[in-house]
């Protein structure tokens, strides 16, 4: 190029530039990434995770042939082993996945769904949640509906069942739940029109009349309630449950005749107007704790009907209230020849074991209610104190979930349940049952003051930062609180938020020397000398005998050198406290000092500097022979 004249040799420039260019804009159109591995499933990936989309064989073969051990490769193996009804490998699967990627949120449904139906309800409860944090979806909001219509919070599940019908609006099992939670709530009217709606759509939908009919008896319409258990005693005949309501809504309208039926077919024996009489007053005396005449009136109605397990164990409670605890015990045991099926005989049975400390006998009861009726809590809780008494804390663990998955709004239970899980060393799922029971009880300093200590034991200084903050926030004047959440400060070299909360203990106790000297030693080390000397003075104003604030403010006194204050006020100091040694040394350092001083004026040494024999320095003299030779 060393011959081209200038004209060509721009020319030549310019067609070199616009080949460069034209082969760059290729090399981006088709993808070239300079060196950096494509990533093969980014395209189909992309459309893959979200929970909506329709999965094809042909999508799930490209997943696993491009990258098999991907997030999105294992999500693929999850749906295909989920399609083919091995249940525990597609949890595997959408377990795998979440680990190489936490956010996958459709791994998180499709997991909770199948554990929700394995009955892992805890689990399934956390992962469907963090499914629904990002984005909406009515599979997953049914499945968490269907975890809270097993009695947990009914506005939760108003809220999740209302969620999952706008993806299934004629899914009359959602449905159902949602008049449910309505009745829960106390809006029988919104309930009436749920239940309607499923009828509409499932005319023999036992549970939706039997939910319109309780319904209406609350209401005061018993024709309507007698009509609707009527219509589902058609559709489900044998169901003793709905001859037994029709039966109290006959005899509450007086037909006799037709609540005396209904009795037969509910399998029990019809009214004695003279045995319900005796009931009655027998019911009425117990509640006036009158007991004794209680377990007569019983007694002359199993004389008239020995074989009776509701008399029987009425007249069980009356002997035990009276404290006749063995007698109790037969009549509970004779209820129980009559009828094994019995769960609060044998609740109640196990309380007189535990009495007597039977604790074997007492976990046999327990568990016999517990089998008869699996939403029994105070059975549970019961199992769960004993299980915590032998120090059996794997088994007191599992019913305190148990007992969570019926009253997840309960924060006693999530409270309890992180105390067992921190004696057992279960420190992370102590911790996120301590935040769970925060979450229910905002207000419960004690809760806060328990996760913050443990929190510290594990050395994460800033949960336990925040809880006792909040705890500060919750009531001013807990000096406990105050004095560890200073420490943290310190621990963590937080000076400033520790100024800021010394500052505002002044503003709490301002009439706590303390609180002032504390301030005081923070001015001091921040170098604030004249800030530190004002809240020093006024500790000792509140408390003449502060020992400490006189110290430290003579000690400040000798920093800044008013030597003669700190005198006065250390030897006020070590009058107050003669045990207090800092005074003494500090007023000792002084003499030492002032010694020194005395003694180099003496010898002729003078800040620092050895004069000569007559007393001239060497600097002074030369001085002087400058002078004479001008």
């Amino acid at each position: 190029m060393e011959n081209l004249e200038p004209g060509q040799f721009r020319r030549e420039t310019r067609i070199i530039l616009y080949l460069f260019f034209l082969v760059l804009l290729t090399m981006t159109i088709t993808g070239f990434t300079w060196g950096k591995a494509p990533d093969p499933c980014a395209k189909t990936g992309n459309t893959f995770v979200e929970p909506q989309a329709v999965i094809t064989d042909q999508i799930a073969k490209q997943i696993l042939e491009r990258c098999p051990d991907s997030a999105v490769g294992h999500l693929a193996k999850g749906l295909q082993f989920e399609q083919e009804g091995d249940v525990n490998q597609a949890i595997d699967e959408y377990r795998a996945a979440i680990d190489v990627d936490p956010s996958l949120n459709r791994a998180h449904g499709n997991l909770g769904l199948l554990l929700l139906q394995k009955g892992s309800d805890n689990e399934a409860a956390s992962e469907l949640a963090k499914a629904l944090s990002e984005k909406p979806n009515s599979r997953y909001h049914r499945g968490l509906a269907m975890l809270l219509n097993r009695g947990a919070g009914k506005a939760l599940l108003l809220f999740h069942s209302k969620e999952a019908l706008k993806g299934n609006p004629k899914d009359t099992e959602i449905r159902t739940w949602l008049a449910d939670a309505y009745v829960g709530l106390g809006q029988l009217g919104r309930a009436v029109e749920e239940y309607v709606k499923v009828l509409d759509m499932e005319p023999a939908n036992v549970h939706a009349r039997l939910g319109l009919a309780m319904v209406y008896s609350k209401s005061d319409r018993p024709d309507d309630a007698i009509f609707e258990l009527t219509t589902a005693a058609l559709s489900d005949p044998s169901n003793k449950e709905i001859h037994k309501n029709l039966a109290v809504l006959y005899q509450l309208k007086g037909d006799k005749n037709l609540a005396d039926k209904e009795m037969l077919l509910a399998g029990l024996k019809p009214h004695d107007a003279d045995i319900d009489k005796l009931i009655q007053q027998g019911d009425q005396q117990f509640l006036a704790r009158n007991y004794d005449k209680a377990i007569e009136a019983y007694e002359i109605v199993l004389k008239k009907r020995p074989s009776w397990p509701d008399a029987l164990e009425k007249l069980g409670d009356a002997q035990m209230a009276a404290g006749r605890d063995d007698e109790a015990e037969k009549a509970y045991l004779q209820a129980l020849s009559l009828d094994q099926s019995n769960p609060s005989i044998h609740y109640t049975l196990g309380i007189l074991h535990e009495r007597k400390g039977l604790l074997d006998k007492a976990e046999f009861e327990y568990r016999k209610s517990l089998q008869y009726n699996p939403t029994n809590s105070d059975a549970r809780r019961r199992l769960a104190d004993i299980y915590i008494l032998r120090g059996n804390s794997p088994q007191a663990i599992a019913e305190y979930k148990e007992l969570i998955k019926l009253r997840s709004d309960n924060p006693l239970l999530h409270f309890k349940l992180a105390r067992v899980c921190e004696k057992n060393k279960d420190y992370f799922e102590a911790i996120t049952e301590y935040q769970a029971a925060i979450k229910l009880a905002p207000e419960n300093r004690e809760v806060r003051k328990e996760l913050a200590v443990l929190c510290i034991r594990r050395r994460n200084l800033g949960e336990a930062e925040t809880q006792y903050k909040e705890i500060l926030k919750l009531k001013k004047d807990d000096e406990d609180a105050r004095h560890v959440l200073a420490s943290l400060y310190v621990k963590q070299k937080k000076y400033d938020d520790l100024l800021s909360l010394m500052k505002e203990g002044v503003d709490v106790f301002p009439k706590d020397p303390n609180s002032h000297y504390k301030l005081g030693v923070m001015y001091e080390f921040k170098k604030e000398y004249t800030s530190a000397i004002t809240q020093y003075q006024e500790a000792i104003s509140l408390k003449n005998d502060h020992v400490r604030a006189m110290n430290a403010l003579g000690r400040l006194y000798i920093k800044i050198g008013d030597i003669e204050k700190a005198k006065g006020l250390l030897e006020a100091a070590r009058t107050a406290d003669p045990n207090f040694t800092e005074p003494r040394e500090l007023l000792s350092s002084l003499r030492d000092d002032r010694h020194m001083r005395s003694a180099r004026k003496r010898t002729g040494w003078h800040k620092g500097k050895k004069t000569r024999k007559g007393g001239t320095s060497k600097k002074k003299v030369s001085r002087k022979k400058h002078e004479a030779k001008r």
